[in-house]
């Protein structure tokens, strides 16, 4: 499994498939006899998710764990913090998941930890996820001659996409199949969030998120595309299967609003409301384009939404970024989602500013949404001001790789 994401979601609803899911998927692998889990990366959506999130994910670990199987993990690019503890390091340390794949370094060289597999002898190891792609630095500093002493069934676990698999427009820096290393018998990657099958020499396989509960993954999910794991068997030849377990149905609509006024927009709404078949479905509708008269604020989407769940929608997604009003065309910056608005503003903003630092001009973009993402974190239960105050600082700080001037 990979790119679970648990907790990506706050609608109860979609929490509750997510769940339910992620309970099937515990329950399918015990009655498949497998011997054990690997989650390529992004178990959780953030490093310190919510805990009622962690406590109902926890409940159906603990219970797959009873059976004397494991759950084997790596760090996915949410997972990790660079200056807090995960959640991912404190169920490795109560028992509940296996970390793989710790790294030590040995004359110079990255050496990736292995972990055996007391049930079927299986050797795993792996480089974990970081943000901005970081990890490709730990894929030019590995120990491949060590990796490659190793005897036995070996199963390379990573978090990071492969350069000949990516499509125009996925965005992420990644490693080509030559980077990994040689020798191993299965490579269970994540980061991508769809299904992806390479055979060169080795079997590498992406099983792509396993639930989808939000934006583009959703889409892809209502358009069609199948969720859930690989089956994966070991012996002279690997042998792969894919277990369906999506989780939801859906329907996909869009309304091109261009030369539209928003009361015609309205009309369309209404008649979409009228002609879905909405029971028990999660819906993903795009209103787009520039309107001809009215303002976007005009365009009525809470009574559209509320509609719908009427009708007994399960969800209902609504892109409505890249609709805009003709006044404020020429200053609107458009997107399909929040995430890739933000990254264009950002961009923006970067080209109006003057910064005599090359690491600040040729990664800004980057740098500022990682220093986003520490601000984003909330404050924890229980954490006074001034804590909280102290560790967003040192997030900033740890981000900005600022430490060292201001010690000097």
């Amino acid at each position: 499994m990979a790119d679970l994401h648990l907790g990506a979601t706050s609608d109860p609803r979609l929490r509750e498939l997510e769940l339910k899911t992620l309970e099937r998927a515990f329950d399918r692998c015990v009655e498949e006899g497998v011997d054990f889990v690997v989650v390529a990366g992004d178990l959780f959506h953030v490093n310190v998710p919510d805990l009622a999130v962690v406590r109902d994910s926890v409940r159906i670990f603990v219970k797959f764990v009873a059976t004397g199987r494991r759950i084997y993990v790596v760090y996915g690019s949410h997972d990790f913090s660079p200056n807090a503890a995960s959640i991912i390091d404190i169920l490795d340390e109560a028992g509940v998941i296996v970390r793989v794949g710790r790294p030590s370094s040995v004359e110079g060289r990255l050496r990736p930890g292995v972990v055996k597999d007391e049930r079927s002898g299986a050797l795993l190891t792996g480089i974990s996820g970081r943000r901005a792609s970081l990890e490709r630095e730990a894929f030019e500093n590995l120990d491949r001659e060590y990796l490659s002493s190793l005897e036995g069934f070996k199963i390379f676990v990573f978090h990071t996409g492969l350069d000949e698999v990516r499509r125009e427009n996925e965005r992420f820096e990644g490693i080509a199949s030559t980077d990994l290393p040689r020798g191993f018998d299965y490579y269970a990657g994540g980061h991508i969030h769809r299904r992806v099958e390479v055979v060169k020499g080795a079997r590498v396989v992406y099983p792509g998120p396993l639930f989808t509960g939000w934006g583009a993954d959703m889409e892809a999910t209502v358009k069609g595309e199948r969720r859930g794991f690989y089956i994966v068997e070991g012996g002279r030849e690997v042998r792969t299967r894919f277990v369906d377990l999506t989780a939801f149905e859906g329907v996909y609509e869009e309304i091109d609003a261009t030369g539209l006024s928003s009361s015609s927009v309205n009309e369309r709404l209404k008649a979409l409301v009228q002609r879905l078949d909405a029971r028990d479905k999660v819906l993903v509708v795009k209103v787009f384009g520039e309107l001809a008269s009215g303002r976007t604020s005009e365009v009525d989407f809470a009574s559209f939404r509320d509609a719908l769940t009427r009708k007994g929608a399960i969800y209902l997604h609504l892109s409505r970024n890249q609709l805009r009003a003709r006044e404020v065309a020429a200053v609107t910056v458009g997107g399909e989602e929040s995430s890739e608005i933000e990254e264009r503003v950002l961009k923006e903003l970067a080209g109006t500013v003057r910064l005599k630092e090359p690491r600040l001009r040729e990664g800004s973009v980057t740098l500022a949404k990682d220093l986003l993402a520490q601000l984003r974190v909330a404050k924890r239960e229980g954490e006074t001001e001034g804590d909280y105050e102290a560790r967003t600082s040192s997030a900033a700080v740890e981000v900005l790789g600022i430490k060292r001037l201001m010690e000097g």
